[in-house]
Formats: structure tokens, sequence, C-alpha cells
């Protein structure tokens, strides 16, 4: 496992710690018990190891944090937050082509489909859903529907702003994504998808999508 800085090192030898204390104890806490889920899996970790490892109390972690199911809910928050800030750094440098609109999510999901570190949840996710539902519940509002949402609502506006009707935003872009994602599960099934044959696949679906849009 790779060493992670202490909580320690950011609480004050006296007085209550500032709120950038604060949030860095939090970010410790996060950190160190994510790297621990991932690595050994949910039923591995305790909560006395995490607290050990950060270099916390465990007055402190479970403060926080009451019970592992808690603390492992607040990772996943976490990372999909951090997920969906990085996919949308760029979305301001958009036109309003819906084209190109779709082509840029079409990257994005494509670039979450391999990132490592995405992969990874998903199995640990996958692997504790049948216990904690709300946890895939999260990934799927926070992730997925996102997605979804920003995608529905570039098609509203072009319909629009083109004058070219949409009868069905939501149902669209939820099959837009399962395209992309769809394709992934089933191709990767046998093999590993390369980051550049994903974003190709992602830009085979956009075109097809627009050659339907009189049908959106």
């Amino acid at each position: 496992m790779p060493k992670i800085e202490t909580a320690k090192a950011f609480v004050p030898k006296r007085g209550r710690p500032t709120a950038k204390q604060v949030a860095a104890i939090e970010q410790t806490i996060l950190s160190t018990a994510r790297e621990m889920f991932l690595e050994g899996g949910y039923d591995a970790v305790a909560m006395e190891n995490v607290a050990m490892v950060a270099g916390v109390s465990k007055g402190t972690l479970y403060a926080r944090h009451p019970s592992k199911e808690a603390l492992f809910t607040a990772i996943v928050k976490d990372r999909v937050k951090e997920w969906s800030d990085i996919a949308s750094r760029q979305d301001h440098l958009l036109t309003n082509d819906i084209r190109e609109r779709l082509r840029h999510h079409g990257h994005t999901i494509a670039q979450s489909i391999c990132d490592p570190e995405v992969h990874a949840f998903q199995r640990l996710l996958l692997a504790a859903r049948d216990r904690f539902p709300e946890l895939s519940k999260a990934m799927y509002e926070a992730g997925y529907l996102y997605i979804v949402r920003l995608i529905a609502g570039d098609i509203a506006a072009a319909a629009e702003r083109d004058g070219i009707p949409a009868r069905g935003p939501d149902a669209i872009a939820r099959m837009f994504v399962s395209s992309i994602t769809g394709w992934h599960l089933q191709e990767s099934g046998a093999r590993t998808i390369p980051l550049d044959e994903m974003i190709e696949a992602a830009d085979q679906v956009v075109d097809l999508f627009m050659t339907g849009r009189a049908r959106w």
C-alpha cells in the first residue's frame, strides 16, 4: 500500500483545529480508507485499522463516520464528485453544435470507463451491492444520471435552437450512454479495450445517433 500522510501532521498541538485542518483530516481519512478498501476489499477493512493507518483516534474517525458502511458511502460520493468535476473542466470550451457536444460527452464516458480507479470502484461496488444497495444507487445517481441529465439538456437546447423538435431528450440520452457502456461491457468480456478504441467506438455512436436525429 502506498505511504499515506497521516492526519497527525494536520492537528495543532493545542487548541481546536482550524477549518483547513479539519478538511485535511477528513481527506486523509478518506484517502487512507479508499486505498485500504481497493486493496483488500470491503470485508477485509476494519475501522480500527483505518484509524491507525490514518493516524487519528478511533473517536475522531467514528465522530465523522459512525460505521464502516457510512465511511464507504462517503468515499464513493467523494470519488464520484471528483470524477464529475474532472469531466466537466472542459465544458466551457464547447460550442453549441450538438454533434460536438455529444462527442465531448462520449469521450468523457469512454475515458471514465477506461480509468483504472473507476473500474476498481465498479468491481468493489458490484461485490457489495446486494448488502448495500444504497451505494449502487449513489453511484447511479451521481454518475449515470449526472451524465444523462447533461446530455438530455444539450439535446433539448439544440432542439429549440436548431428548430428540430426532440420528443424524448431523456430517453435518447439514456440510450446514448447505454450504447457506449454496453458496447464496452460486451467487448471487454473477452479482451481489454484500449482508450483509443473506446473513443473510436464512442465517435461511431455519435455518428449513428446524429443520423437518426429526426427521430429524437
